[in-house]
């Protein structure tokens, strides 16, 4: 005869409870909850307080023993630890402090929300206390503006002016006329009947003196004047 004994795993009776939590406070605000647990024959517990509008999207920070702030965490055992050997009689009662996380994805806001304590245990599954409603203020998040984009400029063609240079008018520089002496013969007539167009002159010995010698003279002066005249018309150009 074969005897089946069965083996019954005695289950504990969690409950936990919440009090002494403001109706109102501010997202940046820190909170000392009042907790009490009743966990007799309990293991290790590990407290967590959340913040929620809705559902299970908590947020929200845990002062643990060691003092620092955790947030969601996979590891529940880095909450705030109520030790087996914490417990009297099956009973825990304490200060949970606890406050808002507003850079949580959660946090819709400034606005009305539920908070209330789990506790966890070292496996991970949780037990949750009384909820409690209570309004976050703070400044509401404004969205940034959205920068417009600005189009790019484009290239337009610009003509450039073209310079033309005007040819440059040479002066010309005026010619002087050259004065010509004009030789004009002069007849008269003497007491004599001699012409003077053929000029010639008496000498007092009575004889012909012949006029070569005044038409070399008025050439020489011809000439003269000619060379004055083309000195002057030289330096006038020199001069331009």
């Amino acid at each position: 005869m074969i005897s089946l004994v069965a083996f019954v795993r005695p289950v504990h009776a969690v409950t936990i409870s919440v009090s002494n939590v403001p109706s109102s406070l501010d997202q940046s605000q820190e909170v000392d909850a009042d907790v009490f647990l009743s966990c007799d024959g309990c293991s290790d517990s590990y407290l967590r307080g959340v913040f929620y509008p809705s559902g299970t999207n908590y947020f929200g920070f845990t002062q643990n023993n060691q003092g620092q702030w955790i947030g969601t965490s996979n590891d529940k055992t880095q909450y705030f630890k109520v030790g087996e050997n914490d417990l009297f009689e099956g009973s825990w009662s304490g200060k949970l402090k606890v406050k808002p996380d507003p850079a949580d994805s959660a946090y819709s806001g400034p606005g009305n929300y539920v908070f209330k304590v789990g506790r966890y245990t070292g496996g991970g599954s949780a037990t949750w206390s009384n909820e409690v409603s209570l309004a976050i203020s703070g400044p509401t998040a404004t969205q940034a503006p959205t920068k417009t984009p600005t189009p790019a400029p484009q290239a337009t063609n610009t003509l450039t002016p073209t310079i033309i240079h005007s040819p440059t008018k040479k002066s010309t520089p005026t010619k002087t006329p050259t004065p010509k002496i004009s030789l004009t013969p002069t007849i008269e007539v003497s007491p004599s009947g001699i012409v003077l167009g053929t000029e010639t002159a008496a000498t007092p010995s009575g004889g012909i003196k012949p006029v070569l010698p005044l038409i070399i003279a008025l050439l020489l002066v011809a000439i003269g004047l000619a060379i004055i005249a083309i000195v002057l018309v030289w330096k006038k150009r020199k001069l331009q």
